[in-house]
C-alpha cells in the first residue's frame, strides 16, 4: 500500500505543478496586477530612421511574479488602418505587430525575439552580436491579442525557465529589453530606444529594467511518438524517442536527447543544382535548434565551423539516404562575461555502414568593446578511415561608437586513410556607421587550398581570395507632399580569385530602392560583371575563362494591407554563362480572411545559350527555359490549429546548341559533335495540420509526396507537369505527437 501512495504522490508532483500566475493570458490586459506594473511610453520612429514621435501612442507594461514576466502592450491605432492578417506558426508576420527582444543575462550576448501579430501570429527567434537573427529557436512561452475601438492589445508569459538566465544574487534581475513595433501599411516601425536590428551596437543599446528574480532550476522532458507510413514502398515504421531540458537556475543547462525527434515536418526547397558547389540548407530538426546560439559563429563567404545538418547525412558508404540518431547532448553555462558549452552527437550504424561521432566545443568573451570566441570540432568517420579536427577563433572590436571590426581565424586538421592535410582560412569585417542614415563596410576573406571544414560545417569553396566593398545611404526626409517614405542608395564592388592569382569573380552594383507612404515600394538595380575564369565548373579539368556581362533588373511590392498583394521583378541579363537571358518572378497572394490566405510564386528564366557541363573537359550550350513555382493554402482556425498545404513543381526545358570542349588556354572550341536535348520535372506535395496542445506540445498530421522525371529530349516546361507529378518516388503518410510531461 505505501508503494503504491509513493507512486501516486510521485505522478501528483509530475504532472500537477503548482501555478502562481493571477494574470490570464488573453490579451485583455483586464487584471488588477496591470495596474501595479512598470509603465513604458515612450517611443521613437525608427524606421525610417528619423527618431521623430510617433504617430500613435504606445504603452508598455511589465510585471513579474513566480510564473514569469508578463508583458502587456496597448498599441493605439485606429480600427480601420489595423492589419490582422494571420500568418503560420514561425513565419515572417506581415501584419502589424510587436516584438520584444530580451537579454536575460545583460551581457549583449544573446538576445531572445517574441513576436505577436494583431491576428494573433506568433514567431520567436533568437538574435546574437555575432551571427545576427536566426528563427531557429523555439520557446516555450504564451501569448494573446485582442482588439478594441481604441487599440489593439498584446499580451506574453516569458517563463522563467524558458532560457537558462545566470545568477542573481541580490534577488533583483536586471535585464535589457527592447519593443519594435511595426506598422506595415504606413511602412513605419518604433521602436522604445533610438536603434535597430542593422545598427552596430544593437544588443549594447537596449534598454535595462529591473524585475523582481523568481528563477530557479527547472527539468523538462517532452517525449515523441511518430507513425510513418510510406505508401509508394507498402512500407510501415513506428519510431519513439525523449528530450529532456534541464536549468539550474543559475546559468546552467543540459540538453539531452535519446533517438531525437527527427519526423519531416518542415520540407526543404526543391532545388535542381547544375553548379559545382554543395547547396547550403538550414537546420530544422527540434534538438538541434534549442540552445544552439552558443554555437554559431559570424559567417563571410559561406564558411560556417559547425553546421548540424551533417549530423544524421546520408553514410558514407552503402545506400541509405540517411542515418539515424543514437543519443546527442549540449551543455551551456552562462556568466556575467563569459559562457562556454560542449555538444556532441552519435550515430547509429545500420547494415552496411558504421554511424560517425561528433564533437564541438566553445568558449566565448565578452566585455563592453570586444568578444573573443574559441571554438573545436571533432569528426571520427571509420568506415573512410578519416578523422577531422577544426580549431576557429573569433573576434570582434568595437574601435569607436561608429566602427566596428568582426574577425574569424579556423584551422582544419584531416587525416584520411594516413594522409594528413593542414589548412587556414580568416576574413575580417570592418563596418563604419558614418551617420544615422549612411554606413559602408569592407571584407576580406583568404580561405587556403587545404581548408576542410566539411565534415562538421559548411564551405562552399575553399581556394579563396576576396575583397568586398559596400556603402548605403539612405533619404529620409520628405515633404508632407511627398508620396516618398525613404529612398534607399547601395553601391557593392566585389574581387573573388584564387591562391593561384587568377580572377574567378570581380562585379560591380548598384541599387536605387524607393518606399512609398502608401507602404508599396520600387527598386532598380544594375550588376556589371568583369572578364574572369571560373576554377570549379569543369570539376578540376583545368580553368574556363568568362567574358564580361551585365545585369539589369527592376521590382515592384504592393501595399501589403491589401487583400490582393503581389510583388515581382523583370530583369535582363547578358552574361556568358547564359547568353542573353529574360528572367521574370511574380508572386500574387490573396486573403480571403484575416486567416484564410494563398499565394502563388512563379520564377521563370529563358536563356538563349545556357552553358552546362557535361563531364571531363566536355561542355554543352542550350536554348534553356526554367520554371520554378510553388503554390500556398494556409488555413488558421485558431491559434491552435493550423492547415497547410504547399506544392512545388520545377521544370527545365534544354535544348541542345552545340557541343564544346576546354583547351588548355581555358577557351571553348566548338567540335561538331551532337549532344542532346532534355528536360525534367520535380514536384513536391505536402499537406500539414497541427493542433497545439500547450506551448512546444504538437500532434502533426502530415502527408508528402515527391515525383520526378528525366528525358534526354525536348518538352515543353508547361507540358512537363503530368509526367513530372505522375512518376512518384516518394509518397508517405506521417503522425507525429510530440508533449511536454513536465
Amino acid at each position: 500500500m505505501l508503494d503504491t501512495q509513493k507512486i501516486l504522490l510521485l505522478l501528483i508532483l509530475l504532472f500537477f505543478r503548482p501555478s502562481y500566475a493571477t494574470i490570464t493570458i488573453d490579451g485583455e490586459l483586464n487584471e488588477t496586477e496591470w495596474h501595479e506594473a512598470q509603465l513604458f511610453n515612450k517611443l521613437l520612429v525608427v524606421e525610417p530612421y528619423l527618431l521623430d514621435e510617433p504617430r500613435y501612442q504606445t504603452e508598455t507594461l511589465i510585471t513579474s511574479n513566480e510564473s514569469g514576466i508578463y508583458i502587456g502592450i496597448k498599441n493605439y491605432q485606429p480600427i480601420d488602418t489595423r492589419n490582422t492578417d494571420v500568418f503560420p506558426r514561425d513565419q515572417t508576420i506581415e501584419s502589424d505587430k510587436v516584438e520584444l527582444m530580451l537579454d536575460f543575462d545583460n551581457n549583449a550576448i544573446t538576445a531572445y525575439s517574441f513576436q505577436l501579430g494583431a491576428g494573433g501570429s506568433i514567431r520567436d527567434g533568437t538574435f546574437s552580436s555575432e551571427s545576427g537573427f536566426s528563427n531557429e529557436w523555439d520557446g516555450n512561452w504564451s501569448g494573446a491579442v485582442s482588439s478594441n475601438d481604441e487599440y489593439w492589445a498584446a499580451e506574453f508569459l516569458i517563463p522563467w525557465d524558458v532560457v537558462s538566465m545566470k545568477a542573481s544574487d541580490d534577488g533583483k534581475r536586471q535585464l535589457n529589453w527592447y519593443l519594435i513595433r511595426s506598422i506595415p501599411n504606413e511602412t513605419q516601425a518604433y521602436a522604445n530606444v533610438p536603434t535597430t536590428e542593422f545598427r552596430q551596437r544593437f544588443l549594447n543599446d537596449f534598454e535595462t529594467i529591473s524585475l523582481t528574480d523568481y528563477s530557479q532550476s527547472s527539468l523538462q522532458l517532452y517525449a515523441y511518438a511518430t507513425a510513418r507510413k510510406n505508401i509508394h514502398n507498402q512500407d510501415s515504421s513506428m519510431d519513439a524517442g525523449l528530450d529532456l531540458f534541464w536549468k539550474s537556475g543559475n546559468g546552467k543547462q543540459l540538453t539531452a536527447t535519446v533517438n531525437p525527434d527527427f519526423g519531416q515536418i518542415e520540407s526543404d526547397s526543391l532545388v535542381v543544382n547544375f553548379s559545382a558547389t554543395e547547396i547550403f540548407f538550414n537546420e530544422r530538426r527540434p534538438f538541434f535548434t534549442e540552445n544552439q546560439t552558443l554555437f554559431k559563429l559570424p559567417v563571410a563567404y559561406g564558411l560556417r565551423v559547425i553546421h548540424t545538418r551533417r549530423i544524421g547525412s546520408r553514410p558514407d558508404i552503402g545506400t541509405d539516404v540517411a542515418t539515424d540518431i543514437d543519443a546527442a547532448i549540449k551543455f551551456t553555462d552562462n556568466h556575467d562575461q563569459f559562457t562556454y558549452g560542449v555538444f556532441a552527437a552519435s550515430e547509429s550504424s545500420g547494415n552496411e555502414f558504421t554511424g560517425r561521432d561528433y564533437f564541438a566545443g566553445r568558449f566565448l568573451h565578452k566585455t563592453n568593446h570586444q568578444t573573443l570566441g574559441l571554438t573545436s570540432t571533432y569528426v571520427n568517420r571509420p568506415d573512410i578511415n578519416r578523422k577531422a579536427l577544426t580549431n576557429a577563433i573569433n573576434h570582434e572590436y568595437q574601435w569607436s561608437e561608429n566602427i566596428t571590426q568582426k574577425s574569424l581565424f579556423a584551422h582544419s586538421n584531416t587525416e584520411y586513410n594516413n594522409d594528413k592535410h593542414t589548412g587556414i582560412g580568416l576574413w575580417t569585417n570592418l563596418e563604419h556607421q558614418i551617420n544615422d542614415n549612411q554606413k559602408q563596410g569592407v571584407i576580406f576573406a583568404h580561405y587556403g587550398k587545404e581548408l576542410d571544414v566539411n565534415d562538421f560545417g559548411f564551405l562552399p569553396r575553399n581556394n579563396l581570395n576576396a575583397a568586398f566593398y559596400t556603402h548605403n545611404l539612405k533619404l529620409t526626409k520628405y515633404a508632407e507632399s511627398s508620396k516618398l517614405q525613404q529612398r534607399e542608395f547601395q553601391f557593392n564592388a566585389e574581387y573573388i580569385g584564387n591562391n593561384n592569382g587568377v580572377t574567378t569573380g570581380s562585379s560591380m552594383t548598384f541599387s536605387d530602392s524607393w518606399q512609398f507612404k502608401n507602404a508599396s515600394s520600387f527598386n532598380w538595380d544594375f550588376n556589371y560583371y568583369f572578364k574572369a575564369a571560373d576554377d570549379l565548373i569543369s570539376r578540376g579539368n583545368g580553368l574556363l575563362n568568362f567574358d564580361s556581362g551585365t545585369r539589369l533588373g527592376i521590382t515592384y511590392r504592393s501595399n501589403n494591407a491589401n487583400k490582393l498583394r503581389y510583388h515581382g521583378y523583370l530583369q535582363h541579363l547578358s552574361q556568358f554563362e547564359t547568353g542573353t537571358e529574360f528572367a521574370t518572378h511574380i508572386h500574387p497572394s490573396y486573403f480571403f480572411q484575416d486567416n484564410y490566405s494563398v499565394s502563388l510564386g512563379v520564377f521563370y528564366r529563358d536563356a538563349n545559350n545556357w552553358l552546362n557541363w557535361i563531364e571531363g573537359n566536355q561542355f554543352g550550350r542550350y536554348q534553356r527555359k526554367l520554371l520554378n513555382s510553388s503554390l500556398d493554402f494556409n488555413a488558421n482556425f485558431s491559434p491552435k490549429q493550423e492547415l497547410r498545404f504547399r506544392l512545388q513543381w520545377i521544370a527545365i526545358d534544354a535544348q541542345a546548341n552545340a557541343h564544346y570542349q576546354l583547351n588548355s588556354q581555358g577557351d571553348l572550341l566548338a567540335t561538331g559533335n551532337e549532344i542532346n536535348d532534355f528536360s525534367l520535372s520535380n514536384t513536391a506535395l505536402q499537406i500539414r495540420y497541427r493542433y497545439e496542445i500547450a506551448p512546444l506540445s504538437n500532434i502533426y498530421v502530415v502527408y508528402s509526396r515527391g515525383a520526378s522525371i528525366f528525358d534526354e529530349k525536348s518538352e515543353s516546361v508547361f507540358g512537363l507537369f503530368n509526367p513530372g507529378f505522375e512518376n512518384v518516388n516518394s509518397d508517405n503518410f506521417l503522425v507525429k505527437f510530440r508533449y511536454n510531461f513536465f
